[in-house]
């Protein structure tokens, strides 16, 4: 089995979904009592939030570089960086990476892609709903994209601020949720991918919510995170 190298903390919240789900998916392959290969490079979130809203990519680069180092160091076959946003970055350090990464833009469009699904909405941080990193990935593999308005991505962008990031995961705040997966099948939505990775919190991949299949970036991402490192 190879040894995952996981980025964590971004926020602690996600690091906890996907450390049970790789454990999890490890344990349903292999059988009971076996686990993942895992060693995790956590870091304060605070700061790289600040870059985040800053657009400070530079910085925000300077910094996922410096856990992959760590990760390297500490004997990782590859990494899996648990945060959909900080991926917008991965580019500026990739010929600075000795080891793979498994990019969960890249593993989300596999999956869409075998679930047959033409038209998906997006619901995610600021930056996954309308940067390139995200949406331009779906659409150049052929994927068509809606994503919510801008009072709905509001909406989002609090809820991910002030409760998801701090571990707070309200029913009222996921009854909101759904009413924007609802108005983004109303506009055409066949599957609709949780672009961020503390929605698994809020929402199990695959439920069937307003008539579409939903898509959790961070489940998707474990599953192949694991599949790699029992190949």
């Amino acid at each position: 089995m190879k040894t995952i190298g996981l980025i964590g903390g971004l926020a602690w919240p996600s690091t906890i979904t996907y450390y049970t789900t790789i454990n999890r998916l490890v344990s349903q392959s292999l059988g009971p009592h076996h686990s993942a290969r895992l060693i995790l490079a956590q870091t304060d979130f605070h700061p790289l939030l600040h870059f985040i809203r800053s657009k400070d990519w530079p910085s925000l680069a300077k910094e996922l570089l410096a856990l992959c180092k760590q990760l390297e160091n500490a004997g990782a076959d590859f990494i899996v960086i648990a945060c959909n946003t900080v991926h917008k970055v991965l580019p500026l350090i990739e010929d600075e990476i000795s080891l793979p990464v498994v990019h969960i833009v890249d593993a989300t469009v596999d999956k869409i892609q075998e679930l047959g699904i033409p038209k998906v909405g997006l619901i995610g941080s600021p930056l996954t709903m309308t940067d390139g990193y995200f949406v331009e990935r779906l659409v150049e593999r052929g994927v068509e994209v809606v994503v919510p308005d801008d009072s709905d991505r509001r909406m989002i962008h609090r809820a991910l601020g002030e409760e998801f990031a701090l571990g707070i995961f309200l029913p009222e705040t996921r009854e909101r949720f759904l009413a924007v997966i609802g108005r983004l099948v109303e506009r055409g939505a066949e599957g609709v991918v949780l672009g961020c990775t503390e929605f698994g919190r809020l929402f199990e991949t695959g439920e069937s919510e307003e008539g579409v299949l939903l898509i959790g970036t961070a489940e998707v991402h474990c599953e192949v995170a694991v599949k790699v490192a029992l190949a």
